[in-house]
């Protein structure tokens, strides 16, 4: 993370311990196998990033079926297809 004093940038390191669970566990898995699916579906279906609309056809594409096939929240549903856009230089 970066922050800026006066015209210069500080570097901040943020570092916490998170307890594991079994429903953390299960979320990182399942967010691991997703971004793999929407990295092959990404670089299978949404070649041309200098079209319009790139984000909203890949979420009407992707959104639903993340959500129930990896039961992901909606937001990290979100994050998960966007991440593997931006691994593919699509946005």
């Amino acid at each position: 993370m970066m922050a800026m004093r006066g015209k210069k940038a500080i570097r901040i390191i943020v570092s916490t311990k998170v307890a594991l669970t079994e429903p953390l566990l299960a979320l990182v898995n399942n967010y691991v196998k997703a971004l793999r699916f929407a990295l092959f579906w990404s670089k299978e279906n949404a070649e041309n990033s200098n079209e319009k609309g790139v984000l909203s056809s890949v979420h009407e594409a992707l959104y639903k079926r993340l959500r129930e096939e990896y039961n992901l929240p909606s937001e990290v549903a979100e994050d998960c297809y966007r991440d593997a856009l931006s691994v593919q230089g699509l946005v």
